[in-house]
């Protein structure tokens, strides 16, 4: 019933943009108790690790939640709870793709209007305990990313207005250098990978100098 209203809300811009604006005002227990109430124990995540690092300062794609008063920024990327078809039904199909990582491309599409390739598998990190989000365990699939077209032609629509937000959940889009992410209030297992767990997968991100940043509102 509340999966159902919750899938019923997000396909109406109108009434999805309002229901972010009055989430925003829950305190945070009460909004990770409803979450309960609308997802499963566990909550199943893919995000999008993108960074590019061709001019020599790595930079990272960061988007800002309209939804969360704290910890507004972070990665993008998308709940499994969006994946069609039924949990308790066997599937019709015979595709070989693998679920998580549709389900992380069609999240960046709808949400960012940006087409990826997912590279590789970084980091399945779980998460008993979110202080912005209180509620179900979150078990988050990190994966390596690369715009389909290129960071250069992902930096140039940026700029243009022509790649901007396709949803009410998602305020701005940014690529950020990875040595200015203390300047932003990130998402708290967003900041432990990034700070943490992206050295120790890509040891060559571990130190670079830093520079501008392309924003997107």
């Amino acid at each position: 019933m509340f999966a159902w209203l919750a899938r019923f809300i997000e396909h109406r811009p109108h009434l999805h943009k309002f229901s972010l604006l009055v989430w925003r005002l829950f305190p945070p227990r009460l909004a990770g108790f409803l979450k309960g109430l609308l997802a499963r124990k566990w909550l199943v995540g893919a995000v999008a690790v993108m960074i590019d690092e061709a001019a020599g300062s790595a930079e990272v794609l960061l988007v800002e939640h309209s939804y969360r008063a704290k910890g507004a920024w972070g990665l993008p990327g998308g709940s499994l709870e969006s994946t069609p078809g039924d949990p308790t039904r066997p599937r019709n199909d015979n595709s070989s793709d693998d679920v998580i990582e549709s389900a992380l491309r069609r999240e960046i599409l709808e949400e960012l209007g940006i087409e990826i390739t997912v590279i590789r598998l970084l980091r399945i990190d779980a998460i008993p305990y979110i202080a912005e989000e209180p509620g179900p365990y979150r078990l988050d699939f990190y994966f390596r990313c690369e715009p389909r077209e290129g960071f250069a032609a992902l930096r140039r629509d940026l700029l243009s207005g022509q790649t901007k937000p396709r949803s009410a959940e998602i305020k701005q889009i940014r690529l950020v250098p990875l040595n200015d992410l203390g300047k932003y209030d990130l998402f708290s297992p967003d900041v432990r990978f990034l700070t943490h767990d992206l050295p120790r997968c890509e040891p060559t991100l571990a130190t670079r100098p830093s520079s501008r940043s392309t924003v997107v509102s």
